[in-house]
């Protein structure tokens, strides 16, 4: 078989399966561990997969450009917001990071919500400032366009001065073993520090990012509160995934 086909039964086998082994695609293809390690070391390169001890996972098929997202599942962005808004108690102290799923959160907040938002993303800055009653701080630092918000060391400084009650993370990949992931370093890093700031943690997950993984660690599934999925995944997700302390909405 040539590397071409391998490369592209691979990719089959992944897209079907989320997570293929090394030693069943050996013996599925007839070649050794050595080869299948070159190939999934450049699939990786190439994006295509996240190459992990003893094989690799899918990466999430989400567009990267945050304009490009907003198209993307709609319905199960708008589903899982309404989850999230009974959480909030007035006067709560929420921290909401940039993406489109936790857009759809702010679109859903009440005109008349009494709470403290801060925020990192410019569009959810927009849908927030004429909330008569929040009292809305926007995170300032260097602007990350591709998401539409802002990193960097003026943001780690104003996270370490809050303790909020709820954090509402965006996140690009959730994995049963590798937990939470992203593809870009420096906003890893930042969303660590959210999580490790808030009292309790909410991510918001639809099925384009479940079992997907990318090179950077944020946290593991044990280090959040709530996993909010579509209707159709909660009991994928109870029935499959390891048992962990966070609830699944």
């Amino acid at each position: 078989m040539l590397k071409e086909e391998r490369h592209q039964y691979i990719l089959n086998r992944i897209n079907q399966n989320y997570r293929i082994y090394i030693t069943a695609l050996s013996s599925e293809l007839g070649v050794s561990d050595d080869t299948l390690r070159r190939d999934l070391a450049e699939l990786d390169e190439l994006g295509l997969l996240t190459k992990v001890h003893g094989g690799a996972i899918a990466r999430s098929g989400i567009p990267v450009e945050f304009t490009d997202r907003l198209n993307t599942g709609i319905a199960g962005k708008q589903q899982m917001a309404t989850k999230v808004i009974p959480l909030f108690s007035p006067g709560d102290i929420v921290l909401m990071d940039g993406g489109t799923s936790n857009l759809e959160v702010a679109r859903q907040i009440p005109v008349d919500a009494e709470l403290s938002i801060y925020t990192n993303s410019f569009p959810i800055v927009n849908v927030l400032m004429h909330h008569p009653n929040l009292e809305l701080i926007f995170l300032g630092g260097k602007v990350f366009p591709s998401s539409q918000v802002t990193v960097g060391v003026s943001v780690f400084q104003a996270l370490q001065t809050i303790r909020p009650d709820w954090l509402v993370l965006g996140i690009s990949n959730v994995h049963p073993h590798q937990g939470l992931t992203g593809p870009d370093r420096e906003e890893a890093m930042m969303k660590r520090l959210m999580m490790e700031r808030a009292k309790k943690r909410i991510i918001l997950a639809d099925s384009h990012k479940l079992n997907t993984a990318e090179a950077y660690s944020v946290a593991s599934l044990g280090d959040i509160d709530y996993l909010v999925t579509e209707d159709s995944k909660v009991d994928y997700i109870r029935q499959n995934w390891p048992k962990s302390s966070y609830q699944v909405l």
